[in-house]
């Protein structure tokens, strides 16, 4: 996979992401107040469920037929001027910039998560020794950013040194069940997975957006597990929350006792009815359907950036008509492929290509002016085809100079037979 393949996929799934997430923003919050936070929590499967659909095998889609997903289109007809879909963008003469803008995005990447790790390594340190205390740790100093769960292979709770004297009996039991949960569902690899995709997405915010929405429903979601098991405990739940409340996460991968900014929202939280077993199951029936369509509308956008790999040689007539601009000629124009799912569906139309030419002849740039066909197949396989020609550069006092020029190429799948030029 080349650097404009690895562009074009990240580019996918950067979409796919985006939308996936916002789906899941507006929805989290009608899900909440039906079903109850654990299934708002639940919602935030959406996510991976439309990010791993993108690496199952593309469907076949029989002739005539139409790409089931409109993010295939968008995603193509985006990618089109940018130079990153193999189709519409192939190789730059003059200056490559795709292995440039893949560096970049790899130093965010690494970048971020180097930060990260610091704050993670500083956040341990702060902690000083870590004593045993009952299925529990103690820290030797530090209270910030505690009582939290910390470590992914073997997760420890940690309580603050004055974790005796700050919270009475029945507080510490509630806490520590807040945490034995955290441990139960496995949210630290929850936490490493949502870090992970920040790092990956660093230039996207509406990522940075999601994971804190995310991390603040994961709490409220333990919230209403501890609840529901020590319902006449409600009071001192909130005031043990009331006590922890951090004014920053001191962490990036821990689950924080008191982290989750509102306060007021899990207060809130704490006064609402107890969702039933039947509720909690019509909502998780509710979010299955929902991460199923999410991740069949990405699943059915691959067709469309991958339908020119499969592309056959025309079988049809390919009218290539040249109107040079400062007296260029041809010296070789082999026509584009006609796509077959096109062709069997009789598709066609004009295409209008402005293609840059350097003094050598070389094609240094090929964007499309405009389409009288609809389908973005057709001026994918054309914009691909130009970058094979060569031309002869027109001369001026006596010297061969750059220049542009336009070319309508007309797709017509009536007419088999030979290659025409005008």
């Amino acid at each position: 996979m080349d650097s404009r393949e690895t562009l074009g996929l990240l580019m996918q799934a950067t979409l796919v992401g985006s939308a996936a997430i916002a789906l899941v923003l507006p929805a989290r919050r009608a899900l909440y107040r039906a079903f109850g936070a654990r299934v708002a929590y639940a919602a935030w499967w959406l996510v991976p469920a439309a990010l791993i659909a993108l690496a199952l095998p593309a469907m076949d889609m029989a002739p005539g037929d139409a790409p089931a997903s409109a993010l295939g289109y968008a995603a193509l007809r985006l990618a089109a001027p940018l130079g990153i879909v193999s189709g519409f963008a192939g190789r730059e003469a003059g200056f490559a910039w795709q292995p440039w803008a893949l560096g970049a995005w790899a130093c965010g990447a690494i970048a971020s998560a180097l930060l990260m790790a610091r704050a993670q390594a500083k956040f341990r340190a702060a902690l000083g020794t870590l004593r045993p205390h009952g299925d529990a740790w103690r820290a030797e100093r530090a209270a910030e950013g505690l009582p939290a769960t910390i470590g992914v292979f073997a997760p420890r709770i940690v309580v603050p040194a004055d974790f005796e004297s700050r919270y009475d009996a029945t507080q510490r039991e509630l806490i520590l069940a807040h945490e034995r949960t955290h441990v139960a569902r496995g949210d630290a690899w929850a936490n490493i997975a949502v870090a992970a995709l920040r790092c990956l997405s660093w230039f996207n915010p509406l990522v940075h957006l999601a994971a804190r929405s995310f991390r603040h429903d994961q709490e409220l979601a333990c919230d209403a597990i501890v609840v529901a098991r020590h319902p006449q405990s409600r009071r001192a739940y909130g005031d043990a929350l009331i006590q922890a409340q951090l004014g920053a996460e001191a962490s990036p991968l821990a689950c924080h006792f008191g982290f989750g900014h509102p306060l007021r929202e899990r207060i809130a939280m704490l006064r609402e009815p107890i969702a039933t077993r039947r509720r909690r199951i019509a909502g998780n029936a509710a979010v299955a359907v929902l991460a199923s369509a999410a991740a069949f509308a990405a699943w059915a956008s691959q067709p469309v950036a991958t339908a020119l790999q499969d592309a056959t040689p025309s079988e049809a007539s390919t009218k290539v008509l040249i109107h040079p601009e400062g007296g260029f000629s041809e010296l070789r124009m082999p026509p584009p492929k006609y796509p077959k799912e096109a062709l069997d569906a009789g598709l066609g139309g004009t295409v209008n290509l402005i293609i840059d030419v350097e003094a050598d002849g070389r094609i240094t740039g090929v964007s499309v002016e405009n389409a009288t066909t609809t389908d973005p197949r057709l001026a994918a396989a054309a914009a691909k085809a130009a970058w094979d020609w060569k031309f002869k550069p027109a001369m001026q006092d006596g010297k061969p100079v750059a220049g542009r020029i336009r070319v309508p190429i007309t797709f017509s799948a009536g007419e088999p037979g030979a290659t025409g030029k005008g």
